[in-house]
């Protein structure tokens, strides 16, 4: 089965989670930041104190510092508008630190390679960088912290989402040895985000199978 190689329906990948924003019932930001216990630089400053900060923050990331910091101000103040800048930096920091500090998204993007397909890489890391901050932000509706480990799974599953649609699924099923059907989009990239969460080729297939039901492929019998 081919695939597109833009997605014009969806006008870009979908994770399948509500929209960022504010959320009713949920804690004012500075409130929420002594409940974590969380003492950033700027602790009874103004907004726009707080933004300054965030922009500071930012370029630390942009320079690869400061992650923790940065993602501890997001969880703290990830529903003021300032904090976009600092939760897409992130999001490039995240994206480019999968190649070298995710097992199961080098996994995944092994699988792709070896199927022929021909994935616009670079588009993609790119297109996954919004859907990481987005990811962020929804995460600081939730209490508690965002580690650097779920941060990094985040952005795993938002390059998986990104690159489905320029990735067929029938090479990549044959050469794992699992039956192939017609399926939409929105499937198939649930599937490729189950599988970064394996840290090998056979937990790929498994997880695969699993969110696809998928049965093995049937063996030809040869006389």
């Amino acid at each position: 089965m081919g695939r597109p190689t833009e997605n014009p329906r969806h006008g870009g990948p979908s994770l399948g989670v509500p929209c960022a924003g504010p959320c009713p019932g949920r804690k004012a930001a500075p409130a929420r930041a002594a409940a974590q216990g969380y003492a950033p630089q700027i602790t009874d400053g103004s907004q726009a104190e707080r933004a300054a900060e965030a922009r500071r923050l930012a370029r630390s990331v942009e320079s690869g510092r400061q992650i923790a910091a940065a993602l501890r101000h997001l969880d703290a103040y990830g529903s003021e508008e300032a904090s976009r800048p600092l939760a897409e930096a992130l999001g490039r920091f995240l994206v480019d630190r999968a190649e070298a500090r995710h097992a199961g998204w080098r996994v995944v993007r092994q699988l792709i390679v070896e199927s022929a397909s021909d994935a616009p890489w670079e588009r993609c890391a790119r297109r996954a960088v919004p859907l990481v901050a987005d990811e962020l932000i929804r995460l600081t509706e939730e209490a508690g912290r965002t580690p650097l480990h779920r941060a990094q799974h985040v952005a795993a599953r938002c390059r998986a989402t990104a690159v489905a649609p320029f990735v067929d699924p029938a090479p990549v099923l044959r050469d794992l040895g699992l039956e192939q059907r017609q399926m939409d989009d929105d499937e198939w990239a649930a599937g490729l985000r189950e599988a970064v969460s394996a840290r090998s080729r056979e937990g790929a297939r498994k997880r695969l199978a699993t969110s696809l039901e998928l049965a093995p492929a049937a063996v030809e019998q040869v006389d």
